[in-house]
């Protein structure tokens, strides 16, 4: 939770707080609980105002260190990694940045309690993390990797159990609510990138570095972003400026900036910026979505690219390609590829196609080449 002083603003804080709840629908109402001696105990009394930030795993330990440490002390935020952002309706408490769902909370209330003070605090505005958020505007924290406080110990919010009022829901209503929460208790073969998707689940790891060579929109760099986490690295390719900017955009909002390196330049040009060897790369070929689709990737270069990936991957590291045939240069690009992939070493790597037979014409294509030694 974040707070900042009505007299001095720039004196802001950061608390842990286990005891909260919802306490009111219309308004919707939280409350939280703060002892009396705490420092933001006071900070909060004089503005009326706080911010809940929800916690996930990968601010667990800032959220921990903010717990235990008093802001009398030290700047908890810039000791624990964090910074602040500006919270939607508030005029001194701000929020954090990177938090999956953030509440501003105006308090109306103060309840003495003993040991803690009860703030009761109408909810005046809720922000979400972008990629949380589905194009129909429903928030699927399901996917935001939070975690709990139980009797003393931090918790995933693990398995989705249900949905309010399942116990009474019809058996269709049921399959069809519980596929959308929780689509990975059934495994469904959707497409050539669901399958790339698990193949990277299982090669990266914290730590690693890796290549996005083709990272349109940022969706794939993002993903290698929170594999790799804050001690890996992510190096991204792509020749248009609007494909680096929305890349940027996207990782700044999901807090993975730190993780990236991102290049506009032709992916034939990562043996020159990439200089250590890496646990995947990651080609997607085609168009950038959404952008000129006379803009494609061609086999002049990607074959230049594929050629330096592998030089660069690491024992059992893996090349990974998606292909999109259905236009003339894609079709090309697929044709072209198998016929290079094919012609690898089958003592120095392991090449594996993946299509959907009964998929169409066009239907994309999964490359995998893993490295052996």
């Amino acid at each position: 939770m974040s707070c900042a002083d009505r007299e001095h603003p720039e004196n802001r804080n950061l608390i842990t707080v286990a005891w909260a709840g919802t306490v009111n629908s219309e308004p919707p109402m939280v409350s939280i609980s703060v002892m009396k001696k705490r420092y933001s105990h006071d900070l909060i009394a004089r503005s009326g105002e706080f911010v809940i930030n929800l916690t996930d795993e990968k601010m667990l330990w800032a959220a921990d260190f903010c717990g235990v440490r008093s802001g009398r002390e030290l700047d908890k935020a810039a000791a624990a990694g964090l910074t602040y952002r500006p919270a939607e309706k508030m005029m001194y408490a701000p929020a954090v940045e990177g938090t999956p769902l953030s509440l501003s909370c105006r308090v109306t209330r103060t309840m003495e309690m003993g040991s803690h003070d009860l703030f009761l605090a109408e909810v005046e505005a809720v922000q979400v993390r972008a990629d949380l958020m589905d194009d129909k505007g429903t928030v699927h924290l399901e996917k935001a990797g939070l975690v709990a406080y139980s009797h003393g110990l931090y918790q995933r919010v693990g398995e989705v159990l249900g949905f309010f009022g399942w116990s009474v829901a019809r058996e269709e209503v049921y399959r069809q609510r519980m596929a959308v929460v929780r689509p990975e208790q059934g495994y469904e073969l959707k497409s050539a990138r669901f399958l790339a998707k698990d193949i990277l689940q299982a090669a990266v790891h914290a730590g690693d570095r890796v290549i996005d060579a083709t990272m349109g929109n940022g969706h794939d760099t993002a993903f290698l972003c929170e594999l790799v986490g804050p001690g890996g690295r992510v190096y991204a390719f792509d020749i248009q400026s609007q494909a680096v900017r929305n890349t940027a955009e996207r990782l700044e909002k999901q807090g993975l900036s730190d993780r990236a390196s991102l290049f506009q330049e032709g992916h034939e040009h990562m043996p020159e910026r990439v200089k250590e060897p890496v646990a995947a790369a990651v080609f997607n070929l085609g168009w950038l979505p959404g952008a000129d689709h006379r803009v494609t990737t061609r086999w002049e270069t990607t074959k230049i690219a594929l050629a330096g990936a592998l030089e660069l991957i690491r024992p059992g590291g893996i090349l990974l390609v998606c292909a999109y045939p259905g236009h003339p240069e894609g079709d090309r690009e697929r044709n072209e590829m198998i016929r290079f992939l094919s012609g690898l070493s089958n003592r120095k790597f392991n090449v594996l196609r993946q299509s959907f037979l009964n998929a169409g014409p066009g239907a994309p294509e999964c490359f995998v080449v893993q490295k052996l030694h």
